[in-house]
Parts: structure tokens; sequence; C-alpha cells
């Protein structure tokens, strides 16, 4: 490949590359979040921990305004933020785990019903069924957030008892898409 041939592909793939969107680089802040977050509360830095976990909230609900504002809703966008939304949230909760603060059985829960959302989600997608986000996943998602607001600043007893009304939840919206699944046959 000549030296001008190689220039005008490079060039051409230079155009290609979009700068990275206010909505994508929030929820990537909340990559950024996760690790500080772990430390500060094995270290028992309760006020970091709760402030961390308002940021992180914080940049969950501003991406999805700036991004339909922006009419910058992309399908990187749309996987890639649930995707970080579930890395910040186990990876939080096993810190708890460490901590001795709530059980592992909790987190193997959590993880079973996401795995299994994802598997049914995916299987629809897959077979050009529109699968629109449960209402009672929303709500899930809203209690897991409070409780781990609690847990990171030491009320423990309250966050547990949210952390379980998010599983009871969790489990709930988890049916709504197994129905769907078999209603649409979406095995076949």
């Amino acid at each position: 490949m000549s030296v001008d041939a190689h220039r005008g592909k490079s060039s051409s793939i230079i155009k290609n590359i979009r700068p990275i969107s206010i909505a994508n680089l929030l929820t990537i802040s909340r990559l950024a979040i996760t690790p500080v977050l772990i430390y500060t509360i094995l270290k028992d830095m309760y006020l970091f921990s709760g402030i961390l976990v308002i940021a992180a909230v914080l940049s969950d609900w501003l991406d999805g305004i700036i991004a339909r504002k922006t009419q910058d809703v992309t399908k990187h966008g749309e996987l890639l933020d649930p995707a970080v939304d579930k890395i910040f949230t186990l990876s939080v909760l096993v810190a708890f785990v460490e901590k001795q603060i709530i059980s592992t059985y909790i987190v193997f829960l959590i993880i079973l019903r996401e795995m299994m959302v994802t598997w049914f989600r995916s299987v629809m997608v897959n077979k050009g069924i529109v699968v629109p986000a449960s209402y009672y996943g929303k709500i899930k998602t809203t209690f897991q957030l409070v409780a781990i607001f609690f847990l990171s600043i030491n009320l423990q007893q309250p966050g547990i008892i949210i952390l379980w009304i998010s599983i009871i939840l969790a489990y709930y919206s988890g049916f709504d898409y197994l129905k769907m699944f078999i209603k649409e046959k979406a095995w076949q």
C-alpha cells in the first residue's frame, strides 16, 4: 500500500470517529466511581461513601435525560448503561459481603435474577420482539440504590430491609419477563 493510499484510509477512519457523548461520559463515570466507592466502604469512610453513591445515582439519572434531550440515544449507550449499572451494583454489594454486612446469598439472588432477565431479554430482542423495561424493574432499581446508599452510610438495618424489598420486586419483575418470554414463544 502506498503512503498516499495509507493516509487516505487513515483520514477516512478519523472522520468516522465521533467524540464520546456527554451522556456516555456520565455512564462511564460510574465505572470510575465504583472502585473508589468500594475503597471508601471497606475503609469505613461513610460520608465519602454516601457522597459517591449520590454522585453515581445522579450520573445514572442525568445520562438518560441528556441523551434524550440532545437526541443522542445510541445503541452503544443503550447497551453500556445497563452493563455499567450492573457492574456498579454488584461490585458495591460484594464490598458489603466483604464487610460481612450482607450475606453472599443476597448477592447470589440478585445475580441469578439479573442473568435470567438478561437472557430472556436477549433471546426476545434477537427474535425481533420489543422488550420494554419493566415498571417493577425500575422500582426495584430505585429500592436497590436506596439500600446501597443506606448501607454505604452505615445504616445497616434499614439498608438490609430495603435491599430485601428490592429483591422481592426484582423477582416480581422477572416473572413479567418470563411471562412475555412464554407468551411470545421466544424459545422457538
